[in-house]
């Protein structure tokens, strides 16, 4: 038995899903080959007969037409977009499809159910591995694992072998989402769950979902219920697609939204799935109970998407039958949030209504209702007017649920109770990210215990959130004329006790001082722009000023500054501090557009809370703050975004004991991952530098600046050489790099990371002439676009100077040359490992380069290639052996230049000629064959030059063409039928540009 991606991911995946009440059935046996097949065709992703039987059974009074009615619009989405496609699929499978059939001489209209949601059990789960799916002449792609309901493949799963270094998760991610979705595409029109898994690794998302949003699933039954007994994959199958539980995600936690015209679609986190349906279960319990109307608590840390979850709540509470069709009051504190949850809720179809023009009369007339609705308010509309001394009665269904969005805030004191008399019977549940326990104040107690609890620790874990940094920059006041008390008693000389006493207060104050200290703001403005500038990492910076005064000081004093980024003021009523401002909503499109040149925002409370803009990665903070309001700013930089390494907080005014005060209530374990201090990244650098430089133990690299460049060209050979040992060893030298240049822009541009600077631009060098010689001329296939680095400089060299000393830049600026002179670069490298890379990635881009020109011929050079370094990985070739057979290939590349000088054709003609020569056993004169050759090019040339939209049109009249050619050079179609095909091939790869 093999180590392989079948014995250790995708058998395994099988066994699991047949242990928990799947069918399943190998795709070779689903097949038009198999003697019991339910696919008539490759192009056939839905499996009919089981889809007919379902309908039928779920269906039993409506009558053929309809049913094949429902049948023929499940096949015949035809969008082309292919995301709407699958919206248009999506509710078809949640809501029904909609059919109208002739009875009695009458049209009538219906639903027909494609799925039981109600009774799981009465459904058909099938599951198949290495399905073949072909669509016209896109290539065969054969998904690992298809997951079929009622013989719709409602899911994906693509497997890695995790005893293969080179093969990643993320690269299933990217086989699936690119290669997949391109080649057969029709297979997503009904796709609702993509899973990527090893034994050792598992994520779960959904079609057109990024990869930083594919998640771990932790859980099984219920919240924290895995144990190490099962794998990350284990865990993730039982816990998603649990027949059960599968269809409660595709019926409930499966959301589009449309904005500005793009369609997008989202799946639920374990995380957001489970606190929803502990939610959903405690509502049923509470709605309606006289004795506790608290719902409870859902904990779950800043960026962890609560909004998100509260959609996923409102829906499907709505259609919990224990609640008799409920009104939901979603209530926070600020206008701005409750714009934004508001909006939230809209964008992804759910009738919102948003109270903020209501006056306090108005609002009451709109939760006096007698069912039903989603409505939007403040919690500071609900006040008395001035008639009245208490709040009046509005609504005493039992039915009511009052939804607090950050209920840690003004749901303690008169407000409050000013709703819990407005709606008496009311049930409450509360979203926080920082809840409080107090004497006076109790998130708990208000709205009950915690349902779901999701930290910071487990939310990075699972690359929800990024880890969020501390640096003290602290600013001190000075008193820069030590008479100032003497000038104040002049001053107040002649005025009165009172009038003193205040002026005094008033001046005192912190907020004073620091609002009038033109100094100190001109200082640290300075030292914001120097720290932003060198922050080694593309996005956007925040300034926390403690009052408005203040922030529109700082936004004058950094315009002043001349190599500053572009600043704006976030505040309310701007107009009183400047002409003409920006409106807010303009602003924050701007701010969260990472293209966009606003780079600093300077603000004093707005967005300070519930504003997400991912690429946000430092915030300054030059105001004092405490409590939940602390941890809610602070959370603004931990969003995921790209390979953001983490979010920065630094500190002018001396936050770091109120955020350890903010923190006691968590637990110790928490409150160590919060926020770290930056000294910590500094030593995380540190060990990440060690790990990169342990690859160069045995060369000696320190003084490489002042080497000549011939040197500086061996050494750097040298240390390829130590890198590209094995596949394995190069992998793992690109992994660290990756976490060292992480660890290196987070520090940036604190002192020490000047200490590894010059190594860095050293290991670098050594990794882009790696890169450059897998991808000479340009790197196509990108994993991960790193913007966290800048180019780095160290003593005038950079980067591309050690690349051009590699002395591959040769190769990489012209078409490589497989002929004398660049076999005479490869015999003078000094290291074998080192010639193996060099001739194995410029014979591979010497056969893709030619591919395109000579498919019969390259096609067969890439299998033996590939054949070669297979049995070279595996030990079966010594390294000297390789290079004479890539020697080998490179001399026999040589001939096939030299065999067309002699045929005397040109590059078009010989493949239409090797086109031929290949795939036929007849033998045919060599005459015949290059006249042939010469007319098809010809021919077809002419007869290509078209619009290539309506590929299939075209390739019919070039097959036309070919076998009228073969026809009038004495080749009987009888006889030669199998060679139309490669040469129609050849035509298209020729002549069909970059059509769709």
């Amino acid at each position: 038995m093999s180590l392989n991606e079948m014995e250790l991911s995708e058998k395994p995946a099988l066994q699991i899903f047949q242990n928990i009440g799947y069918e399943y059935k190998p795709g070779s046996e689903l097949g038009p080959n198999s003697d019991d097949f339910e696919r008539e065709s490759l192009s056939d992703v839905v499996l009919r007969g089981r889809l007919e039987k379902k309908l039928r059974e779920f269906n039993p009074s409506l009558p053929d037409e309809a049913i094949e009615d429902a049948i023929s619009q499940l096949l015949g989405y035809n969008s082309t977009r292919l995301l709407k496609n699958n919206q248009n699929f999506h509710n078809n499978l949640t809501q029904g499809i909609q059919v109208e059939y002739e009875e009695n001489d009458e049209t009538k209209g219906d639903f027909v159910d494609v799925i039981d949601f109600e009774n799981p059990e009465n459904n058909d789960f099938l599951v198949s591995n290495q399905v073949i799916i072909q669509f016209g002449d896109n290539p065969q792609r054969r998904p690992d694992i298809v997951v079929f309901i009622n013989g719709l493949p409602v899911g994906v799963l693509e497997m890695k072998n995790p005893t293969d270094p080179n093969a990643s998760i993320g690269k299933a991610y990217k086989q699936v989402t690119d290669r997949y979705v391109n080649d057969i595409p029709d297979l997503f029109h009904y796709n609702e769950l993509i899973g990527v898994m090893d034994m050792s690794n598992a994520r779960l998302g959904c079609l057109s979902a990024g990869w930083e949003w594919f998640s771990p699933w932790r859980y099984i039954d219920e919240e924290k219920d895995a144990t190490d007994e099962y794998s990350p994959a284990e865990v993730l199958i039982r816990g998603a697609f649990d027949p059960e539980r599968v269809l409660d995600l595709i019926q409930n936690f499966v959301l589009y939204s449309d904005e500005g015209g793009e369609l997008s679609k989202k799946l639920a986190a374990y995380h957001q799935f489970y606190a929803v349906n502990s939610a959903i279960e405690s509502s049923k319990e509470t709605v309606p109970n006289p004795d506790d109307n608290r719902i409870g608590v859902v904990w779950h840390t800043q960026g962890s998407g609560k909004s998100l979850s509260m959609v996923f709540y409102a829906n499907k509470v709505r259609q919990t039958a224990e609640a008799r069709n409920p009104t939901l009051v979603f209530l926070t504190d600020r206008n701005d949030l409750d714009e934004q949850l508001y909006k939230e809720f809209k964008k992804h179809g759910l009738p919102a209504e948003w109270a903020d023009d209501d006056n306090r009369t108005e609002l009451r007339e709109r939760l006096d209702r007698e069912a039903g609705g989603i409505i939007f308010a403040t919690i500071q509309k609900f006040q008395t007017t001035d008639e009245e001394a208490i709040y009046p009665e509005v609504n005493d269904r039992q039915n009511m649920i009052v939804v607090a969005d950050e209920a840690h805030r003004t749901q303690y004191k008169e407000l409050a109770a000013n709703v819990r008399r407005a709606l008496p019977n009311a049930s409450y549940l509360g979203f926080t990210a920082t809840p409080i326990e107090k004497e006076d104040r109790s998130t708990t107690n208000t709205f009950g215990g915690y349902i779901s609890q999701y930290t910071i620790d487990q939310s990075q874990k699972d690359g929800s959130t990024v880890p969020i940094y501390y640096e003290s920059r602290l600013a001190k006041l000075q008193i820069n004329d030590p008479r100032i008390g003497e000038h104040f008693q002049e001053l107040m000389e002649s005025k009165s006790d009172d009038l003193q006493e205040e002026m005094t207060k008033r001046w005192t104050s912190l907020r004073r001082i620091i609002e009038n200290s033109d100094e100190r703001t001109r200082q640290i403005a300075e030292d914001i722009v120097e720290h932003f500038n060198n922050r080694e990492i593309e996005g956007k910076g925040m300034v926390v000023a403690i009052s408005r005064e203040a922030a529109v000081n700082y936004k004058e004093a950094i315009e002043k500054i001349p190599e500053a980024p572009e600043v704006e003021v976030v505040i309310s009523g701007p107009e009183d501090y400047i002409d003409d401002p920006e409106p807010n909503e303009k602003l924050k499109r701007r701010f969260k557009d990472e293209d966009n040149s606003l780079k600093l925002a300077v603000v004093c409370d707005k967005w300070l809370t519930g504003f997400d803009v991912p690429c946000l990665h430092t915030m300054y903070i030059d105001k004092p703050m405490k409590n939940h309001n602390l941890l809610q700013a602070i959370g603004r930089v931990n969003r995921v975004y790209k390979d953001k390494p983490g979010g920065l907080i630094v500190d002018y005014m001396g936050i770091a004991e109120n955020l350890k005060q903010a923190l006691d209530k968590y637990t110790t374990e928490i409150q160590e991952t919060a926020m770290l201090d930056l000294e910590e990244a500094v030593e995380v650098m540190h060990q990440k530098h060690s790990k990169v430089a342990g690859f160069f133990d045995q060369i000696d690299y320190s003084d490489w600046p002042e080497l000549d460049q011939l040197e500086r060209q061996r050494l750097i050979h040298k240390a390829q050489n130590e890198v590209l040992v094995t596949e394995e060893r190069e992998q793992k030298f690109k992994e660290a790099m990756k976490e060292l240049k992480k660890a290196f822009s987070l520090v940036s541009p604190h002192p020490a990371s000047n200490e590894i600077r010059q190594d860095m631009v050293f290991f670098e060098g050594v990794l882009d002439s790696i890169k450059s010689m897998e991808n000479p001329g340009g790197d196509e296939d990108v994993e991960e676009l790193d913007s966290a680095m800048k180019e780095l400089v160290a003593e005038g060299i950079g980067i591309e100077d050690l690349v051009e000393l590699s002395g591959f830049d040769t190769w990489e600026e012209e078409k490589p040359i497989l002929g004398d002179k660049f076999m005479a670069d490869v015999e003078e490298v000094e290291f074998e490992n080192l010639q193996v890379k060099m001739l194995e990635q410029l014979i591979r881009n010497e056969i893709s380069t030619r591919k395109k020109g000579n498919l019969a011929k390259y096609e067969s050079f890439e299998e033996e290639l590939e054949e070669t370094i297979e049995e070279y990985n595996n030990n079966f070739l010594s390294t000297q052996e390789v290079i004479e057979e890539l020697k080998g290939y490179a001399d026999e590349i040589q001939e096939t230049d030299d065999r067309q000088d002699k045929l005397d054709l040109n590059d078009e003609e010989l493949a239409f000629y090797d086109a031929i020569s290949t795939n036929t056993d007849t033998e045919i004169a060599e005459d015949t064959l290059k006249k042939i050759a010469r007319e098809l090019k010809q021919n077809l040339k002419d007869r290509t030059e078209v619009d290539w939209t309506n590929r299939e049109k075209i390739r019919a009249e070039i097959k036309t063409e070919v076998k009228a050619v073969l026809r009038d050079n004495g080749l009987s179609l009888y006889k030669h039928e199998d060679l139309v095909d490669p040469i129609v091939a050849q035509a298209e790869a020729f002549y069909g540009g970059t059509a769709a």
